[in-house]
């Protein structure tokens, strides 16, 4: 198997971190970012950081791709939306099947690229809690260990690097003497407000946009509510998307490709 690692790029501190920090151990790093469809805007503009890492490390040690995982959200997502955002909230009906939509985009890469390894900007920090507000579900651990259990059934390895590795305030600081451009969105600011609309530098983007999902978390966004989310919600919405929808993804792939996936999968071994 190749000494090569996936990485899911944003572009943003936590990709472009891990990114960065995993060519010293790597021949090549993938930096794929992925097209998920449904208002997910400026997929080209994390070019900006792909250019600095090569800059950096070499040109010929990086590949980047964007990646259409359009169909796989919607088998994950958009299909069960209304039902799992009564059972479970909008962020576990849409953003945490997004994650694991690029996370089946990323088995499938690797099984095509004999490639053992993924990882993307999981972080403690942006895992929920009882205080923090600006978070996502999809950090945490629990669910993280759900797609590293799915990966491992395709000889594919998941590794969450950045968790504990240090904090988004040292990545930010490192990547910023580096020269790296960070979003507005991302620098350290206390309070965000929707008067930052009518800052100049909120349009200036080094990362995609995903719009829908800004929507979907509009009491967080507008009104400052928490989201009601907990790793329970997570796995049991999840889990069983994963098992059965995620395989049924990948499989399919593989057949309208006339690829056998049992032999891809008996070589890996």
């Amino acid at each position: 198997m190749k000494k090569e690692i996936i990485v899911e790029f944003s572009g943003g501190i936590d990709s472009l971190y891990a990114a960065h920090f995993l060519i010293k151990e790597y021949e090549r790093v993938h930096l794929l970012t992925f097209n998920k469809g449904y208002m997910h805007f400026g997929l080209k503009t994390n070019r900006t950081n792909v250019d600095l890492l090569k800059k950096l490390h070499g040109e010929d040690r990086f590949v980047y791709e964007i990646i259409n995982i359009r169909d796989i959200f919607k088998e994950m997502a958009v299909k069960s939306f209304k039902e799992t955002s009564k059972n479970y909230g909008n962020e576990v009906a849409w953003c945490v099947p997004c994650r694991a939509s690029m996370a089946i985009g990323s088995i499938i890469y690797a099984l095509e690229n004999e490639i053992s390894e993924f990882t993307d900007g999981a972080n403690w920090e942006q895992a929920p809690d009882g205080e923090k507000l600006l978070v996502t579900a999809d950090n945490y651990p629990e669910f993280l260990e759900s797609v590293k259990n799915f990966a491992k059934e395709y000889n594919v390895h998941y590794l969450p690097v950045l968790y504990d590795l240090n904090t988004r305030q040292e990545r930010r600081d490192e990547l910023v003497k580096l020269g790296a451009k960070i979003d507005f969105n991302s620098m350290d600011r206390k309070k965000k407000s929707l008067l930052d609309v009518f800052d100049r530098d909120f349009y200036s983007r080094v990362q995609p946009i995903c719009l829908s999902g800004y929507i979907v978390h509009w009491k967080r966004n507008f009104f400052n509510v928490k989201e009601d989310v907990t790793p329970e919600k997570v796995i049991k919405s999840i889990k069983p998307k994963l098992d059965v929808v995620g395989k049924k993804v990948i499989e399919a792939y593989f057949e309208e490709k006339r690829l056998n996936l049992e032999d891809i999968l008996s070589r890996r071994n």
